[in-house]
């Protein structure tokens, strides 16, 4: 089923799936081709790795991350919630639905269309502000801060625990998925190192690292 709203019609061929979340379901729009998405990046951009689209593709730290909030409803109701790298969004639009106050952020300058689309197919209401989190420009604090495969590159790992030590409020939650790559422990360690407590969880092959600042180490706060 192709989108007729979804602003990349004329740019990608794409498809509409249905993509569940425990007992909640979304609409997500997704590229038919990712090859053919590559291959307009590498003409218009071909020594700017920055502008890979890994914003169209749902990635299984995203999926776990979004279960994860619905295993855990009361992390997002009634929050002020922020995801750094949203690509698609499923965690924001999952923590939308059980009741945050969501605002989304990714660095791709072609990323915001392609969200807020996937927003309006679920009619949800969500804040969006394009950001490059290693160089981070929103004002004020939140409850929580939701990211997922966000250190696939050593270098960020240092930018991520500067970025959440800005963003997270106090008494507030930061929640990392990821498939367990080798710089998975200096992140942890850096955050902690910060003034967090770590709980962790394992969901598949991926790990969900929960920081709590300034509050006790339990999964159920």
């Amino acid at each position: 089923m192709d989108n007729t709203d979804d602003p990349f019609k004329t740019l990608f061929d794409n498809r509409v799936e249905t993509v569940n979340v425990r007992d909640l379901s979304f609409r997500l729009c997704v590229l038919k081709d990712l090859d053919e998405a590559l291959d307009h990046y590498v003409k218009t951009s071909p020594s700017d790795t920055d502008m890979i689209p890994y914003f169209t593709r749902l990635w299984e730290s995203a999926q776990a991350l979004a279960e994860f909030l619905a295993d855990h409803p009361e992390f997002c109701r009634n929050q002020s919630v922020l995801e750094l790298g949203c690509g698609l969004g499923l965690p924001s639009m999952t923590a939308a639905a059980l009741g945050g106050i969501v605002t989304s952020s990714d660095f791709h300058p072609d990323n915001e269309p392609f969200f807020l689309n996937n927003a309006k197919l679920n009619h949800l209401s969500i804040n969006y502000h394009r950001m490059d989190w290693r160089k981070p420009d929103l004002p004020g604090a939140y409850d929580l801060l939701l990211g997922s495969d966000l250190i696939y590159e050593k270098q960020m790992v240092a930018p991520l625990a500067e970025c959440v030590d800005r963003y997270c409020a106090a008494n507030g939650t930061f929640i990392l998925a990821d498939p367990g790559r080798a710089a998975l422990q200096q992140a942890a360690t850096l955050i902690e190192e910060k003034g967090f407590s770590l709980d962790i969880e394992v969901s598949g092959t991926i790990f969900l690292l929960v920081f709590h600042r300034n509050a006790p180490s339990s999964i159920h706060r």
